[in-house]
């Protein structure tokens, strides 16, 4: 048969796209090929070294700062402001004065308390004395005796004689004198009138009686005590005009200004220490508010799981937010036990708060500062470690696979003590300078076995696979060559 010109040429083109076609399947053969065969090179292991240094087991939550010696400062007795002494921004000292109110109404009831104790104390001291009763008592008479006395006669030298006698009235008579003639004379006789006996005056005494009333006496004590309690809640009244500083600090708030109106708090003149919910901290309120960054504290949240690691005491490192390289020391104070309020809810995780002490200079340092701590939960030194992602299994009790020098490798199992962040404490099982092999997690290209996902299951095998690449590449070069084809045959006609 005759080959026309134009004809050759479809022949020629249609010789190109074979030879087209038959590279193609071969480009995509090599692409999909997983390197399974016997010329893939081989993944190196990856291989790590048991050392020695220090394992730290740490666990972190996140809080704010607050000061235990802030404190709010309020009058005990309200009224109207007098004076403030202060600013905001002023270094204050413990017992410097702020504020004063007015203390008219105040020293009006010391005086009136006063008075009622003075009163209260003299009717103590009458109902002690109680009242005395003196009465007038006459004593018994005493009965009186009698005497006489009696003379004997006696006779003279001429032979007569006289007697005498001595009444019990005391009287005397003497005999006539004889007269010369022989008769007797009569002789005159006085009479004396006896005394009459003396009559004793009548003797008295007095009896006096004291009679305390006990009733009266308690009660007088009683009242003796509500004047005195009277009297000092008086004074403490009075004394409440003056506010002064509890702490030494900084002023951070004033409220009000003098001829203003203060109310009391009917309690102490200050509130000390920052409120503390959660990792949120809330700084006190008063007329005067002070604030100390000595012994600073921080309030952390911790997760369910982390917080049962917590034990009072632990070391821990306090970073500031706002400044990543500020860096502070600080120990557990203390953790409680109820979880923070409105966390555990629907599906909140359940956290637990902890109280650590700063230590070192805080003096820079300001209530409210958000801050990230990291407590140290457990440390080995100069123990043996490598990393944890070398072991298998969980808990204390764990395998590696040891590679030795020639290339073989162990299965051992390794007990573990101690599990920091990324390395573990091991405890047995294996020796320093032990090189264990890690897990393979990637290839070359980034992806397990070296190969992209996929690639290999639309092959299904290397034969498959080539049958697929090379019928969907000779399915595009069968179209080209048709269309080739008829182009040719337009050529033709």
């Amino acid at each position: 048969m005759k080959v026309f010109p134009r004809r050759r040429g479809a022949v020629l083109v249609n010789s190109a796209l074979g030879v087209a076609l038959l590279g193609a399947a071969a480009l995509a053969y090599t692409v999909l090929d997983d390197g399974s065969g016997t010329t893939a090179a081989k993944a190196p292991v990856r291989t790590a070294t048991v050392t020695k240094g220090t394992v730290l087991a740490t666990v972190s939550g996140t809080g704010t700062l607050a000061s235990p010696t802030d404190a709010a400062q309020d009058f005990t007795t309200g009224g109207r402001l007098t004076a403030v002494k202060v600013a905001v921004g002023d270094q204050v000292t413990k017992g410097q004065v702020l504020a004063t109110v007015d203390t008219t109404a105040a020293q009006q009831q010391v005086d009136a308390a006063q008075a009622a104790l003075n009163t209260a104390s003299v009717n103590l001291t009458k109902a002690r004395a109680g009242v005395t009763t003196t009465t007038v008592q006459q004593l018994p008479a005493k009965a009186n005796g009698s005497s006489g006395s009696s003379g004997g006669g006696t006779s003279g030298a001429n032979g007569t004689g006289s007697t005498g006698s001595r009444g019990a009235g005391g009287s005397s008579a003497s005999a006539p004198a004889a007269d010369p003639s022989g008769q007797t004379a009569p002789s005159a006789q006085a009479t004396v009138p006896a005394a009459p006996a003396a009559v004793p005056e009548p003797q008295t005494t007095t009896i006096s009686t004291t009679k305390v009333d006990e009733a009266a006496v308690a009660q007088a004590e009683q009242q003796l005590a509500t004047a005195q309690t009277n009297l000092s809640n008086a004074q403490t009244a009075l004394a409440g005009t003056t506010l002064t500083a509890s702490v030494d600090g900084t002023v951070a708030s004033v409220a009000a200004k003098a001829g203003d109106t203060v109310g009391s708090t009917g309690g102490g003149s200050s509130t000390t220490g920052t409120k503390s919910t959660g990792s949120s901290a809330t700084a006190p309120s008063g007329f005067i508010v002070l604030t100390n960054p000595t012994g600073m504290q921080v309030t952390a949240n911790f997760s369910e799981l982390d917080s049962l690691k917590l034990k009072k005491g632990e070391a821990a490192t306090v970073t500031l937010n706002a400044q990543s390289d500020s860096k502070f020391n600080a120990s557990v104070l203390s953790v409680s036990p109820l979880p923070v309020s409105g966390s555990g809810g629907g599906a909140a995780a359940v956290q637990y708060s902890a109280t650590l002490q700063i230590s070192g200079d805080t003096s820079k340092l300001r209530t409210g500062l958000s801050a990230t701590v990291s407590v140290v939960t457990g440390e080995a030194d100069n123990a043996l470690s490598l990393p944890t992602s070398a072991l298998s299994g969980t808990g204390s009790s764990r395998t590696a696979t040891v590679v030795h020098q020639d290339g073989t490798t162990d299965r051992v199992t390794v007990e573990v003590g101690v599990e920091g962040d990324t390395t573990v404490q091991v405890l047995t099982g294996l020796n320093e300078g032990d090189k264990v092999e890690l897990a393979s997690t990637s290839g070359s290209n980034g992806f397990p076995n070296g190969s992209f996902p996929g690639a290999n299951g639309g092959q299904g095998g290397r034969n498959g696979g080539g049958a697929g690449a090379g019928a969907g590449v000779a399915g595009i070069g069968g179209g080209a060559a048709a269309g080739g084809a008829g182009a040719a045959r337009g050529g033709g006609r």
